[in-house]
């Protein structure tokens, strides 16, 4: 297999890691470990880290390796401040360019979502209902902003997934997405707003009051000191 396939499976497996928060933010990157546990050489593992490095999904302290990049309070309502910009201008652009095949997806999507959270599979709806946001910002037609939502979106996913695992919103997230569809349907680009909104709100005002918690098993998941961190290794 060559180089470039080595390291683009070394990268893929390892932002999903990331995302899926089996890889916790501050967690140090051994690449000998991860070498071992995708079963190639370090020099790939080396590269696909230098890849997600400039995706700020891991950072790197000089002679001292690599980790998973941890977000402090200010910077997760940034990101969030800007994911709802960015989500907002989607929406808008969504209600005029959907197609009828990404309409039908999302339609899919929400009723997998609905069967699987009636069977209490938190980790498959999770899933659905964070591709259903993609496929908002793919149905706005808009490529750049698909890219640059996508690199918002995968930074918040592992942070976002915890917080739903580990509380009981998913339910009531996936009740908003349904308006957020039906509006789309619709064609009301100030019902899809006002949806979106709703669904942009309820999230983050939940999230930062958990993380502003210290009590919080969410708090306590992403708390972390990197000056400890490197001086520690």
């Amino acid at each position: 297999m060559a180089r470039q396939s080595l390291t683009d499976k070394a990268y893929n497996h390892i932002k999903d890691w990331i995302i899926a928060f089996r890889l916790k933010p501050g967690s140090h990157l051994s690449i000998q470990d991860l070498a071992e546990a995708l079963g190639i050489s370090r020099t790939p593992v080396r590269e696909a880290l230098s890849r997600l490095e400039q995706e700020y999904l891991v950072v790197r302290v000089p002679m001292k390796g690599f980790a998973v990049k941890a977000l402090d309070l200010q910077e997760i309502e940034d990101l969030f401040e800007v994911r709802a910009a960015i989500e907002m201008l989607a929406i808008r652009q969504a209600v005029k360019r959907m197609n009828p095949q990404t309409r039908k997806q999302l339609e899919e999507g929400l009723k997998s979502t609905s069967s699987w959270i009636g069977r209490g599979d938190k980790s498959r709806s999770l899933h659905l209902e964070q591709n259903f946001h993609m496929k908002i910002l793919e149905a706005s037609g808009n490529i750049p902003l698909v890219e640059i939502g996508r690199g918002i979106l995968e930074r918040i996913w592992s942070i976002q997934r915890f917080n739903i695992i580990t509380s009981d919103v998913l339910s009531e997230a996936h009740g908003q997405h349904m308006e957020i569809f039906r509006s789309l349907c619709e064609g009301n680009v100030r019902r899809a707003e006002a949806a979106m909104r709703k669904h942009m709100k309820a999230t983050t005002r939940e999230l930062i009051a958990r993380l502003r918690d210290h009590n919080d098993v969410l708090h306590n998941a992403i708390a972390f000191d990197p000056k400890k961190w490197s001086q520690a290794q």
